[in-house]
This record gives C-alpha cells, structure tokens and sequence, in this order.
C-alpha cells in the first residue's frame, strides 16, 4: 500500500515537472518570437541590415515549435525580404552576392509557412513577391518562376480578397513590373488606394498576425505621385505615412529628401 502510494505521488510530481517544462519552453519560444518582431520592425525602420539578420536568427530558433511555427517561417522571410530589397537598393556593399541566397532564404520559409496552412493568404501573397524578386535575379528561371508566381498570387486573392496587404503586394508588383509581364501603373495606384481604405477599417488583435502595410501604402502613393510630378499629393502621402509611422527610416532616409530635391527644381 505504502509502495503503491509513493508510485503514484513520483507519477503525479513527475507529469508536473513536464507540464512546467513544457510550458516554460512555450512561454520562452512565445518571448523569442515577440523580441523577434519587434527587432524586425525597428530594424526595418532604422534599414539597419545586422539587426534585421539578428530577428531572422531568433525567428529561425522557434520554428520547431508547432505552435508557433507558421509564424517563426513567416517572419523569418520577411526578415529576408527586407533584406533582399536593401540589396536592391544598394544600402548594403557588396551585398549583391548574396541576394539570391536572401531570397531563396525567404521563399524557404514562405513554403513551408502555406505547407503548414495552406489558406494562409499573407504567407501565399509574400510567396508570390518573393517569386517575382527571384525572376528579376534569375531571369532565365523565368517559366517555372512565373507559373509559381501565378499560382501563388491567385490563391491569395482567392482566400482573401480583401487583405489589405494582399492587395498592397499586387498593387506594388503591378507598379513595377512590365506590361509584358503583367504590370499596369493605373491598376497600380487603384490597388493601392484600396488597400488603404481597408487598412483604415482594420483591426488585429491576435499577437503574430502581420499588421503591417499601411504606413507602406501611403509610401508607395508617395513614389507614384513623385514619378508623376505631382509633388503636392506625394507630400501628402508621405506626410501620412510619417504620421502612421514616425521612425519609418525609407522615408525620411530617402523618399523625403528626394521629394524635397524635385521640389527645389520647380
């Protein structure tokens, strides 16, 4: 009886060692996530290369853990996106080697983001503009690419029609790729209006889903307008975007001083 009673008080102190450990690990894996996405979002704003690598690598560490891992994957390609398009921009010397390993990082995770859950519309539009980015790096790799991208666009689209950052991402690519290949600048600008307007109605509660794209929407109106000459409505967006976003570094960085550069020429 004795033994019988000391048995079952090991098996009771024991399952509650493991139910500790198991939620200290998910609270721990929850904190690695959060201190990831806020690295991510200061580093973007700051388009300081070293700390958005340093989210990518907490994002990558909390992948393994089931119920988190859609978002770890989601976030470690965002990291790599941003860091792709810093390359682009030719911030980061040198950087150009090693874009394509960026982007093939990102498409990585983005894979097995929409593996995890394939009606994850977010992860599916980001595949797509990550396909698109690799079709400008490899451009013989053009077919398979393309039709990757189609697909990828259309079942965002098809999943949620009026995600606003499924309709910023087309907006965008529709603004920067070819007619030949699909671009349309007047369908360009619609896109993005109409992502703002959704953007302004939005509200995510939920601690991991992405929330980003409206201080981006008035940036991007803010390139169409200056390109169009229309200097006094890209002000407006810019300023907009500013009010949304205070620290949003390509702004004030980039896309203000060259506003300012073609307003001192008229």
């Amino acid at each position: 009886m004795y033994r019988r009673f000391i048995y079952s008080f090991f098996i009771v102190f024991l399952c509650n060692i493991l139910l500790y450990s198991a939620r200290s690990h998910a609270q721990s894996s929850s904190q690695t996530l959060l201190e990831g996405m806020a690295l991510l979002d200061d580093g973007s704003n700051k388009r300081d290369y070293d700390q958005i690598l340093e989210a990518r690598a907490l994002f990558e560490k909390v992948t393994k853990v089931d119920s988190l891992s859609i978002w770890a994957h989601y976030y470690a390609a965002t990291a790599s996106s941003a860091v792709a398009n810093m390359i682009d921009e030719g911030l980061i010397e040198n950087g150009r080697r090693d874009l394509a390993d960026h982007i093939n990082t990102g498409i990585k995770h983005l894979e097995a983001a929409v593996k995890i859950d394939p009606s994850f519309a977010d992860g599916w539009v980001l595949l797509a503009t990550s396909y698109a980015h690799k079709i400008s790096v490899r451009p013989f790799k053009i077919i398979g690419l393309r039709r990757k991208y189609n697909r990828s666009i259309s079942l965002a689209l098809e999943l949620e029609p009026n995600n606003p950052r499924v309709i910023l991402l087309q907006g965008i690519m529709d603004y920067f790729l070819p007619g030949i290949a699909g671009g349309n600048k007047e369908r360009a600008e619609e896109r993005i209006n109409q992502a703002i307007a959704i953007f302004e109605e939005e509200n995510i509660t939920h601690p991991y889903r992405p929330k980003w794209g409206h201080d981006t929407a008035y940036a991007r109106l803010g390139v169409i307008y200056m390109d169009r000459g229309d200097l006094v409505k890209a002000r407006k967006a810019l300023v907009r975007s500013l009010e949304l976003n205070p620290e949003f570094g390509w702004v004030l960085q980039e896309l203000l001083p060259n506003l300012e550069e073609l307003e001192s020429q008229t």
